[in-house]
């Protein structure tokens, strides 16, 4: 038990770091106590977010390590905010010039067990997760700052054989994303992750974003989860997030089962915000959702970009909407374009009655009530 201020712990194949009940490690106050920007070649610095290359817990190329117990890491995030100095129309602020980057950074590790911790006021993202291999994720509370835009949960970028269950993040960006970001790493591929009985809440942003990157995100489940977004979406798949990336992720054979979205807009799939040229060739193909209820309060869409930039094969099977909150019209509910093959089967909508849905562009659509 105690508090602990330090600054950059390094773990080491076959070892790690267990906090009993009480314990808690606060990151310090001074960046000197961190590592470099440059202590390993894959830690890229996103300077466009006001970060440093900073990290509290970092592995690296290690094999067989743990990060446990019931004990609390905080990453002592507000001390690192300058919230008077804001600057854009969002009130969004600037921070210190030194914040550390993501909380806890394991690069190309493999044989990962993360459990049971409180990761807390992490100064960007919670735990990031990069060009990883055999990993295990359960039993994390995650609880960041609601109000702060680039502080995630928990980041899965480039990884394979990911099981991430029986979580609770409540953060103010992104509560968890899978990335395909291979910039700076050799794999170009998200796989083989599971995400199950989590609850997830993202303030600002996506309870699940899928897609970042220029590589691949494939054979992917999530499951008995409940999100809430109240600000932004619910359920994200996207290959281009914005106008100003630089980079076009594939993503193909997503399922999704047993999962309640409360959220402004509960599922935004999309190849692209607006047409824009694609930095990259890229592709959304597969998705599958079953046991859905979603709770609107503006339109869903599932849009390609244009007609050589479709979105693929997906199917709704069994849809609730509750539409006790929702602002636009019951045929806006979800909106389908540049899309083929979307099925929208056993909708059914309380609250409202009418059309559930808007296709302006679609081949092979079909949609139907449920009995």
């Amino acid at each position: 038990a105690g508090v602990y201020r330090t600054g950059t712990i390094h773990l080491k194949s076959y070892g790690g770091l267990y906090l009993d009940h009480g314990a808690t490690i606060k990151g310090s106050h001074d960046r000197a106590d961190y590592n470099a920007d440059d202590f390993c070649p894959q830690n890229e610095v996103f300077t466009d977010e006001f970060v440093t290359g900073a990290h509290l817990i970092v592995a690296v190329g290690q094999t067989d390590i743990s990060l446990g117990g019931y004990g609390t890491i905080d990453g002592e995030g507000r001390h690192w905010m300058n919230e008077n100095n804001t600057y854009n129309e969002r009130g969004d602020y600037t921070p210190n010039a030194e914040r550390p980057a993501q909380m806890v950074y394991l690069c190309e590790c493999r044989g990962v067990k993360i459990s049971d911790l409180n990761l807390v006021n992490g100064p960007y993202w919670h735990l990031f997760l990069h060009a990883c291999e055999d990993v295990t994720v359960r039993g994390l509370t995650i609880r960041g700052d609601r109000q702060r835009w680039t502080n995630d949960g928990i980041d899965v970028d480039c990884c394979a054989g990911v099981r991430i269950s029986d979580c609770l993040i409540d953060v103010g960006d992104d509560a968890l994303t899978i990335r395909a970001h291979k910039k700076t790493v050799n794999r170009a591929v998200s796989e083989n992750v599971t995400v199950t009985n989590c609850v997830l809440r993202a303030h600002n942003d996506y309870g699940v974003r899928i897609g970042v990157g220029a590589g691949e995100i494939r054979d992917c489940a999530l499951s008995n989860l409940e999100i809430e977004a109240p600000n932004w979406g619910g359920l994200g798949i996207m290959s281009v997030w914005s106008k100003e990336s630089k980079y076009a992720t594939t993503i193909e054979n997503i399922l999704i089962n047993n999962v309640s979205v409360r959220a402004k807009r509960p599922i935004e799939f999309f190849v692209a915000p607006e047409p824009l040229t694609l930095p990259n060739p890229c592709r959304i193909n597969n998705i599958r959702l079953s046991g859905v209820m979603l709770y609107p309060v503006e339109r869903s869409k599932i849009c390609g970009m244009d007609e050589k930039n479709r979105i693929n094969n997906v199917i709704f099977d069994g849809v609730t909407v509750r539409c006790d909150d929702l602002e636009v019209p019951t045929d806006e509910i979800f909106v389908i374009n540049y899309a083929n093959a979307v099925e929208l089967n056993g909708v059914r909508l309380i609250g409202r009655e009418g059309k559930f849905t808007t296709v302006t562009d679609g081949e092979n659509a079909r949609c139907g009530f449920g009995e």
